[in-house]
């Protein structure tokens, strides 16, 4: 009799566990989640930076159980989306975007400045769980249709930028690279490579165009700079970020290496994968590295956190974003950083 009670009661609690997990099982969608956009075509105009440009809009996305759903747009160049960049939407089912925020995202897809290009755009759904790249969901990605739209962004040109010359460079203003005044408050600053050179001379100086025509800032003293002042100087050969701030005088220089960091490269956010400095391209590359599906990285220097790069709106700014596998496909990836542009700060993550 004990034993028949005990079999009645195995089964009712096999028969409760059963119920459990019917509730648990999810549903995949059924047809494709409704995705629009405001425009089909737009030429953006750096004059109306504020404006909107564009508003997407997408249905709500359910798998029949309890569960957030995690809403992120990606834009690429190709019809494929296979090099797309994602913004993450969280629960949100609408996004509008400022001149100036569509800009960036057309120029770090890949667009040129000045000319008409196509974007190709579409909403990821998926539920995230836990959120980390150790604890992925198993549950299939939603996508929706992919837009097509017309694109003629702006180049980043109206920046105010100063020219470096130097013994590096034969102290030709013309050709010097460039420091630019990014939000417009007289703060310059940009990325150098100063070359080994034999005699110790890593002298410089700051014109405000590109050649000899007014008083250059030179040195005054170890912190501030005056115009027509002495040369200025690094301590050495390397990749330098000089900062020059025509309001207050200061200047200064800070030698960097570059690596990247997060938990869709290693288990934490500690470890750094270093990236060589190329010189031809003026670039740092990361020739190849395993992107987990899941999970995000960023750019920074030294090994710490004052310098670090990541993607918002489409544009690479300190303490930005982070970087994800694109389409979420892990695999092999280079990745290549510029920042030899100053003010326009770029990356590219390739498939291998």
């Amino acid at each position: 009799m004990k034993k028949f009670l005990a079999y009645i009661l195995l089964a009712l609690l096999f028969t409760a566990c059963k119920k459990d997990e019917v509730r648990s099982v999810y549903t995949l969608p059924a047809g494709t989640p409704a995705f629009s956009s405001s425009i089909q075509s737009v030429v953006l105009d750096s004059t109306k930076k504020n404006d909107v440009a564009a508003a997407f809009s997408w249905a709500t996305v359910s798998y029949g159980i309890h569960a957030d759903v995690t809403y992120s747009l990606e834009f690429d160049t190709s019809n494929t989306l296979s090099h797309a960049i994602a913004f993450i939407m969280n629960a949100d089912t609408a996004k509008r975007y400022t001149v100036a925020e569509l800009n960036a995202i057309a120029l770090q897809t890949g667009l040129e400045g000045g000319k008409a290009g196509t974007l190709y755009v579409r909403m990821k759904g998926e539920v995230r769980q836990n959120g980390t790249s150790t604890n992925p969901s198993t549950i299939p990605v939603t996508y929706s249709a992919i837009l097509t739209i017309t694109v003629t962004p702006y180049a980043p040109g109206n920046i105010a930028r100063m020219w470096v010359p130097g013994e590096y460079q034969g102290w030709n203003a013309g050709t010097a690279p460039t420091i630019a005044d990014a939000a417009g408050k007289g703060a310059y600053e940009g990325y150098i490579y100063f070359p080994n050179n034999a005699s110790g001379n890593y002298t410089f100086k700051i014109t405000t165009a590109p050649n000899w025509n007014d008083p250059a800032w030179g040195y005054e003293s170890n912190t501030k700079m005056v115009k027509g002042g002495g040369n200025l100087f690094t301590p050495g050969e390397g990749y330098f970020l000089v900062r020059a701030n025509v309001n207050s005088r200061d200047w200064s220089t800070t030698l960097t290496t570059w690596s990247l960091v997060g938990d869709a490269i290693a288990d934490n956010w500690e470890t750094d994968i270093p990236m060589t400095y190329d010189v031809a391209s003026g670039t740092w590359i990361a020739a190849s590295v395993a992107v987990k599906g899941s999970g995000g990285f960023k750019f920074r220097a030294n090994k710490g956190w004052t310098l670090n790069y990541g993607p918002t709106d489409g544009k690479l700014v300190q303490d930005g974003g982070n970087i994800s596998a694109p389409g979420g496909v892990a695999g092999n990836y280079k990745v290549v950083l510029n920042l030899s542009e100053s003010g326009h700060y770029t990356y590219t993550i390739t498939k291998l």
